[in-house]
């Protein structure tokens, strides 16, 4: 699957062909809300689950799937690479709005609302945003907190050397103690 971003005509193309499969589908701006949300999240959800969501219950076409795919492969090497450059498709101009987008990023929390649960209980303030009355300015921000919430590389603990007081507060040298 090609990891290369869609140019501004696919994104129109894409708009046609997602009015096309019916009312009840997304348009380009609720879709990557969805896809941002499912590729910041704490699971990766399989495009079996969150694609019928995309074609509100209808059946989508060859050329819209793999438009979809191909952005959707692009939001996870975008977020994995330099989360911190996001900027939702609605800041770009046309006729997304941040409502769509938002009601696509919330539908895609509720893909995986259970793994969610630690954001809301540790750090809930960063969900108010996507929720009415949408903020679009805060969108931004807290994309990129909730990325590296559920994505922060590991902290590496620091090396204690033989030498070294104990960590454990005893005030004995690491050698003689823990180590």
């Amino acid at each position: 699957m090609s990891t290369t971003p869609l140019n501004d005509d696919e994104y129109d193309r894409l708009d046609e062909l997602l009015l096309a499969v019916g009312p009840q589908s997304m348009d380009v701006s609720a879709l990557e809300g969805l896809l941002t949300a499912a590729v910041i999240g704490p699971v990766e959800a399989a495009p079996e689950a969150w694609l019928p969501l995309v074609w509100g219950g209808a059946q989508g076409n060859a050329e819209a799937q793999a438009l979809v795919l191909r952005h959707h492969a692009y939001m996870q090497t975008w977020m994995k690479q330099d989360p911190g450059s996001f900027e939702p498709i609605y800041e770009c101009g046309g006729s997304w709005t941040a409502e769509a987008w938002c009601a696509g990023f919330l539908a895609g929390v509720q893909l995986a609302a259970e793994a969610w649960a630690p954001l809301r209980a540790q750090q809930p303030a960063l969900l108010v945003p996507f929720a009415a009355p949408i903020n679009a300015a805060k969108v931004t921000p807290s994309v990129i907190q909730i990325n590296a919430f559920f994505h922060a590389p590991p902290v590496k603990a620091a090396k204690v050397g033989r030498n070294d007081p104990c960590p454990c507060g005893s005030g004995q040298k690491f050698k003689k103690c823990c180590g």
